[in-house]
């Protein structure tokens, strides 16, 4: 028979309210981290340092008899729609309030709870198995049950005791005997793993001022924390660039200042020669994210789209990132004399490539999203 909502159980309401406040909570606390992701105590903090973060409370909203005590549910001479106050009324002007004030909560975290929060919603998109035979591993899951195995499963024993007493006439639980017994199993499942090497290139001309430098590279730290937490078997190639482009190790690439006059071409060209020597398309899902203030040698524009539109065919993903906090609200995207402008205009429906633009810190989140969306979010972006 079934068991309906009228049965007489007992709810688990405040169970599931508690959850879907601890939830809300959740989300609120992710959404102040999102927009605090260029703060130094963040950026400086170490895998020990913990992070506070304020947030404002969440009440659990109920209905309370009068305050005064005379007057009972429904009566009273207030009608539907009116506005009731805490007894005395406001305060008047220069006076103390009487009005609860907002409730603020500080919450530690340290930073494997921030990058879980932060990361949560991120993954490498198009991300494919490569080369199965060399890369496959076993995952162990217990998904089956027999009549032996290393660990009991007590609700199968439960049923099938339940079940043979039934058969012989005693509808009730009790007197388990070894025929009941019954096991979780597990077997043995191959698990594909996806290769992946992630080109990641910056333009470190003499237009990138110290503010634009300072958001690429913000930028790619939130990138390599993402890709390291998330992924294991994951490679990461460094490209700095002016009118030249070459590999650097990591602590140059975030510390690397240069000047010099810009051709974005040059990058492209320096990650395709590395990809098709170290990292062959068959064996590696290939990404490349580059970041630029969009200033580029006008003529090589033509050759830097060639070289885009070649890299698409085997890239999982070819996103750019312009990066200029003295726009001030000046048009990004077509119409401006800006790299953006120019792929707003040449390459806005090229599949497998995506660009963004950020003016502050706050705009980097955003960027990130799109750029390490989901392929039904990515499609929904554009």
């Amino acid at each position: 028979m079934p068991v309906v909502s009228g049965s007489g159980l007992p709810h688990d309401d405040g169970r599931r309210d508690s959850l879907h406040h601890r939830e809300r909570l959740r989300r609120k606390i992710t959404e102040q981290l999102r927009g605090r992701i260029g703060e130094e105590d963040i950026i400086a903090a170490g895998p020990e340092k913990r992070i506070r973060v304020p947030v404002k409370g969440t009440r659990h909203w109920r209905f309370i008899l009068d305050r005064d005590l005379e007057k009972g549910v429904g009566q009273g001479e207030a009608g539907p729609g009116d506005v009731i106050g805490p007894p005395g009324g406001r305060a008047a002007p220069g006076d103390a309030g009487l009005q609860p004030g907002e409730e603020l909560y500080e919450v530690w975290l340290d930073m494997d709870e921030v990058e879980e929060m932060l990361f949560s919603e991120l993954r490498l998109p198009r991300l494919k198995p490569k080369q199965a035979a060399d890369t496959q591993a076993q995952h162990v899951l217990f998904d089956d049950i027999a009549r032996h195995g290393p660990q009991v499963d007590k609700k199968a024993t439960l049923r099938e005791n339940l079940a043979r007493n039934a058969r012989e006439g005693r509808v009730h639980l009790g007197g388990i005997e070894k025929p009941d017994l019954r096991y979780l199993s597990y077997r043995e499942a191959p698990i594909p793993r996806h290769k992946a090497v992630i080109f990641l290139a910056m333009d470190v001309s003499g237009s990138m001022e110290a503010d634009r430098k300072r958001m690429a590279r913000l930028f790619f730290y939130w990138c390599v924390q993402f890709l390291r937490r998330r992924y294991e078997q994951t490679e990461t190639v460094f490209i700095a660039h002016t009118t030249d482009a070459r590999e650097v190790v990591e602590e140059e690439f975030f510390s690397r200042t240069e000047s010099g006059g810009t051709r974005v071409s040059s990058a492209f060209e320096e990650i395709e020669r590395i990809q098709r020597e170290r990292y062959p398309a068959e064996d590696w899902n290939v990404y490349v994210l580059h970041v630029s203030d969009g200033d580029n040698f006008t003529a090589d524009n033509a050759r830097t789209l060639q070289l885009v539109e070649r890299m698409t065919r085997f890239c999982a993903l070819v996103g750019y990132l312009e990066v200029d906090p003295y726009r001030r609200g000046a048009p990004w995207g077509r119409g401006s004399y800006k790299l953006s402008g120019f792929y707003a205009e040449r390459a806005a429906d090229l599949d497998g490539f995506v660009f963004a633009c950020a003016e502050e810190d706050r705009d980097l989140w955003p960027a990130l999203k799109r750029l390490f969306a989901a392929d039904e979010v990515e499609a929904a972006l554009r």
